[in-house]
């Protein structure tokens, strides 16, 4: 990124004094502001490379890998939104003039949108397989899906349809994108209703037992990305003029990226820390809370000595892991088939499931109590 054009700079000043309204020139503060966040998507990146590679380290595949590399593109594509509009770079003469295709598309469908919808889905995911006993499949996993990007693409659709001055349009004298105020109304509410699906889908698993903390760990990340939108949200009504003054321009930007990268790395920055410098040890201690939980069969992981993964012609015959089968759902790893039932830690498994470090993977049997599927997933919730 290149410096600001002084010249350029001067002419929106003037113009902007025309008017009466203060303009902080851009300056070199802004161009440290991207550098400094295109830094930090660097190192997201350095995780992302690490996560594939080490896709098939146990504690790492339960996270979703595929689902977090997904949401590792989506930032980016926020980022590039987000210094389009808070006014850091310069939009004549490149494509970031385009307000409606940037702002919208890329910075709110498939940036924002999209890493709330993310965020909600693993929520979603975790409430099927742990409180359901289902798995991520059928009309009732996929029908929020649907409702969701339904409303999201319609309104960038209906967005690029009406008439650029009612909805976010390109201003050449401030270099700056406009938004009409009712448009920017509908697009703050839209934010709040994605947020909404968060809040929701974690309170659907808030009651989730099990010694990897799920349900923390998505109160973390609702919690972050929460505070990070109330804070841009006031910042957008209390100053509404905030690209064209460096303070608030700088803070938004801030803030939005320290609320989405925590929200990223609350997910799994403990599994992938521990898989560079604990490996062996933290997959002990993982597969052990497994045992503790009586769950180990539907991570595929061995109860033996070693507490090894499974190998694939190992697996019982009878129980397959629903991770492992060719379907839909072949990268999430909290899964199980339709069916089989996931039961919490009770007494009697000591008694039915009992793990002996001294069986083989084929012999070691988790026998969940006799009951409905219904009063099951009541055990887990």
């Amino acid at each position: 990124m290149a410096f600001p054009d002084a010249a350029f700079e001067d002419q929106r000043a003037a113009f902007a004094q025309s008017m009466g309204v203060k303009l902080d020139k851009r300056t070199g503060a802004d161009v440290a502001t991207v550098a400094v966040v295109c830094t930090i998507y660097f190192i997201n990146m350095l995780a992302v490379i690490t996560m594939i590679w080490n896709r098939n380290y146990p504690p790492l595949k339960a996270k979703c890998v595929p689902l977090l590399a997904s949401m590792f593109v989506a930032m980016g594509l926020c980022f590039v939104g987000d210094f389009e509009a808070n006014g850091h770079v310069q939009l004549s003469g490149s494509g970031l003039s385009n307000c409606r295709g940037i702002g919208i598309w890329v910075h709110l469908v498939l940036g924002f949108c999209a890493i709330s919808g993310m965020c909600a889905l693993r929520s979603l995911m975790l409430y099927q397989v742990f409180c359901r006993n289902l798995p991520c499949r059928g009309l009732k996993f996929y029908l929020p899906i649907a409702a969701y990007l339904t409303l999201i693409f319609t309104y960038g659709i209906v967005t690029m349809a009406v008439n650029e001055k009612n909805a976010v349009y390109y201003f050449p004298e401030l270099d700056l994108c406009a938004a009409d105020t009712p448009y920017k109304t509908a697009t703050v509410v839209l934010v709040w209703v994605t947020q909404g699906a968060v809040l929701v889908s974690y309170w659907f698993i808030r009651n989730i037992r099990s010694s990897f903390n799920e349900s923390r760990e998505m109160a973390f990340v609702t919690a972050a990305s929460l505070t990070g939108l109330i804070s841009t949200t006031i910042i957008q009504y209390v100053v509404p003029t905030y690209p064209l003054l460096l303070p608030y321009r700088m803070t938004m930007s801030y803030v939005t990226q320290l609320a989405i990268n925590t929200t990223w790395w609350g997910m799994f920055a403990i599994p992938l820390f521990n898989c560079l410098f604990r490996r062996q040890k933290y997959l002990t201690e993982w597969t052990a809370k497994l045992r503790q939980d009586g769950m180990q069969r539907e991570y595929r992981v061995d109860s033996s000595v070693g507490m090894q993964p499974i190998p694939d012609n190992a697996a019982p015959k009878t129980r397959p892991s629903f991770a492992h089968k060719e379907s839909d759902n072949n990268n999430f790893y909290y899964s199980n088939e339709s069916g089989t039932r996931l039961c919490a830690p009770s007494d009697s498994y000591s008694e039915t499931g009992h793990i002996s470090g001294h069986e083989s993977a084929e012999d070691t049997q988790i026998t969940c109590p006799a009951a409905s599927s219904t009063n099951n997933a009541r055990q887990l919730v």
